[in-house]
């Protein structure tokens, strides 16, 4: 009897918290993708580059088989508006946006119209996993990890098999064939669980004939991922994914740092629950509540210390945290009344941390957006090349503004896309020569065809000209560069 009374006062101040924060959670994470995307932070680092070269082809455009589903999710949106005859550029780089932050609220929704009441786990998923690795607009490793989710609900958690929670996840297993190389891991498991129900007694003909196409898919997703390990496009990636694993285990970033004492804490908690409520129950959320403040709004009270580069060095992270959750739904599966024994718990933290992860998203492109306001002032009121570190965007931080988000190669393409009205005056060029640039940033002839767009680059052209003239000449940002001396290298 005891211990009912202490169970019941359990659910009793648990149950409630974690249903109201699973609800603000999820309102939050709406805000910050919507906010991403009319902040055009489709556009940071290599999404600028992606976006032109869509624009350039006025379609599709891939840049590897291995990964053309999901080139093709992300890049469906701005195509379909390309098609249908739009030109105007901020509502072709929203369509970019949509393509490029839609996908996971996408996810989460799939995965809550299959199982509602396992919603904490992909809530654990985005929080641990993508928002770790989300700043980078355009990534194949974010879509193919968002789609892995139906694909597990599905298989683990709807049973008997319903022919929404099939189409689902047909749909998901498609998109994961030419996805990323995660599949060689993630692949065989789910093509595992997938057979074994499709073998099984119980289920409907028909749910047995799914269940066995999305095997043969996620089989086939690993082989062509294994393809793509053994024949890299790129093959200084696989060292990248390496030294980026070593990096977020030993040298975490601010999110990352947070995530790791959320994830032990809520550890704890599920294992010891009765003494988390029993007493200073009201002392002890409380801290939380300061901890997730702290960690959430960190970009605007520390915005020297912002350094969202390294959210593309941890995408490790999502590969990490999708084998590490799809083990857990295996022993939920197994020991169901463990879990939910500790569900508000379960649900309560990981809820709290997609909260804190939201926000600090929020806040971080917060500051992009006010990155992007002195990059356009930047190149409203210079003419010419303009050399990054003879502007005010050198520096790290400005009155309470990050400015640590140029993008090295990138630059010139920003500078195209965020030109005032589309006349390119300006153009802001790296401090120094990257390895590769997709374009001569100092030969206007040599510029991405964007006219149809509204792009015109007349007056760059005629700045240029008089720079050209004048080689060797000291340029207003304090640089020289000699212009016939000057190759994009191949």
């Amino acid at each position: 009897m005891k211990q009912l009374d202490l169970q019941d006062g359990e659910r009793e101040a648990i149950e409630p918290l974690a249903g109201k924060l699973s609800i603000l959670a999820c309102m939050v994470f709406v805000v910050y993708v919507f906010f991403a995307i009319f902040s055009l932070r489709c556009l940071y680092a290599d999404g600028s580059f992606q976006f032109t070269e869509i624009l350039k082809a006025g379609g599709f455009t891939f840049e590897g088989e291995n990964r053309c589903c999901v080139w093709f999710v992300e890049q469906l949106p701005v195509v379909a508006l390309i098609k249908l005859g739009v030109s105007h550029l901020y509502y072709l780089q929203l369509a970019f946006g949509l393509g490029c932050f839609l996908p996971w609220l996408v996810s989460m929704v799939f995965c809550h119209r299959m199982a509602s009441r396992h919603f904490w786990l992909v809530m654990l998923g985005c929080a641990s996993g993508y928002l770790n690795a989300a700043f980078m607009p355009v990534g194949e490793y974010i879509i193919a990890h968002a789609f892995f989710w139906p694909v597990l609900f599905a298989v683990m958690f709807v049973r008997p098999l319903t022919p929404l929670a099939a189409g689902l996840m047909m749909i998901s297993a498609l998109i994961l064939v030419f996805s990323y190389e995660s599949l060689l891991f993630l692949g065989p498991p789910l093509c595992f669980l997938a057979a074994e129900r499709a073998f099984r007694r119980g289920e409907a003909k028909w749910a047995r004939m799914a269940l066995g196409a999305a095997a043969a898919l996620l089989l086939l997703a690993a082989l062509v991922a294994l393809n793509s390990v053994l024949y890299p496009q790129y093959p200084g990636e696989l060292g990248g994914f390496k030294r980026g694993v070593e990096k977020m285990l030993f040298h975490p970033a601010w999110t990352m740092g947070w995530t790791f004492v959320w994830l032990f804490l809520m550890g704890v908690v599920c294992l010891g629950r009765q003494n988390f409520t029993k007493r200073y129950f009201k002392l002890k959320l409380s801290l939380l509540a300061a901890a997730m403040a702290i960690w959430g709004f960190w970009p605007i009270l520390a915005p020297y210390n912002l350094r969202v580069e390294r959210q593309f060095d941890d995408r490790p992270v999502q590969l990490l945290v999708s084998l590490a959750l799809l083990i857990v739904s295996w022993f939920m599966t197994r020991k169901p009344k463990w879990f939910e024994s500790c569900r508000h718990y379960l649900v309560a933290f990981s809820a709290s941390l997609l909260l804190a992860q939201s926000l600090w998203q929020i806040t971080a492109t917060w500051q992009w957006n006010g990155f992007i306001g002195v990059w356009r002032g930047v190149l409203a009121s210079r003419s010419g090349a303009v050399s990054l570190s003879g502007t005010p965007l050198g520096e790290a931080s400005l009155s309470g503004q990050c400015l640590r988000f140029d993008w090295s190669w990138a630059n010139p393409t920003l500078s195209i896309m965020l030109a005032p009205q589309g006349r390119v005056q300006s153009v802001i060029i790296p401090p120094e020569w990257a390895a590769w640039q997709p374009f001569n940033p100092l030969d206007p002839s040599d510029f991405p065809r964007l006219q149809r767009y509204g792009i015109d680059y007349s007056d760059y052209a005629g700045v240029i000209l008089k720079q050209k003239a004048a080689a060797g000449a000291k340029l207003p940002s304090g640089q020289f560069f000699h212009l016939p001396a000057y190759s994009v290298p191949q």
